[in-house]
């Protein structure tokens, strides 16, 4: 399987934003050129089938062509690209795949469909990054001994008072993005106390 660790160099297109952020699912930072795009990213931290990725891993034909904007891989050994696209004749216009590997396009309606799962985890991805160096494995495991029944946020920090609130919700969003713990209302309700977090089914 191809491997991609770093993105391509271009040019920042005419009156595009620059955005930098720090990815603690692989532990460095990206630099994005558009809103989509970072929406997109969320989406990938927030997916814990998701293990690593590439922002601008290369181009659908050659360098005159469009850049892809993410190479993800996957727990179960698959890889695919992903593009944002908000013009549909754009989406028809692309490959089923790019070097052999599958090409998917997020268009406007998927990304729509998953807003409220972006918006939270534009909350929580900050409480992961601050606490990435101190990630506090022993809180962890007690947190996800405690959820062996559902809890909603305000019981479990209640629970574990007096830690400090941002280190419990650090450790709860590490075991969420680990795919250890759900939070099935993330992808309708905001994110607040009354969320309910549990252990993962599977």
């Amino acid at each position: 399987m191809l491997h991609y660790e770093r993105a391509v160099e271009i040019k920042r297109p005419a009156g595009s934003r620059r955005i930098e952020i720090f990815s603690p699912k692989i532990k460095r930072r990206l630099t994005l050129f558009s809103w989509r795009a970072h929406d997109a990213w969320l989406l990938l931290e927030a997916d814990p089938t998701v293990r690593d990725f590439c922002e601008r891993p290369a181009y659908v034909d050659g360098e005159a062509g469009r850049v892809l904007d993410f190479w993800v891989a996957q727990g179960n050994g698959r890889a695919k690209f992903l593009v944002v696209s908000t013009e549909e004749a754009d989406a028809k216009s692309l490959p089923p795949s790019v070097h052999g590997v599958k090409l998917q396009v997020l268009r406007r309606p998927d990304m729509i469909a998953c807003a409220r799962r972006i918006e939270n985890w534009a909350q929580i991805v900050p409480y992961r990054t601050s606490f990435i160096r101190h990630a506090d494995r022993r809180l962890q495991n007690d947190l996800f001994a405690r959820l062996e029944k559902p809890h909603r946020l305000k019981r479990i920090e209640a629970e574990f008072h007096p830690i400090d609130v941002s280190a419990v919700r650090a450790a709860l969003f590490d075991l969420l993005a680990e795919g250890r713990v759900s939070a099935p209302d993330l992808d309708f309700a905001p994110l607040g106390l009354d969320t309910v977090f549990r252990r993962d089914a599977t």
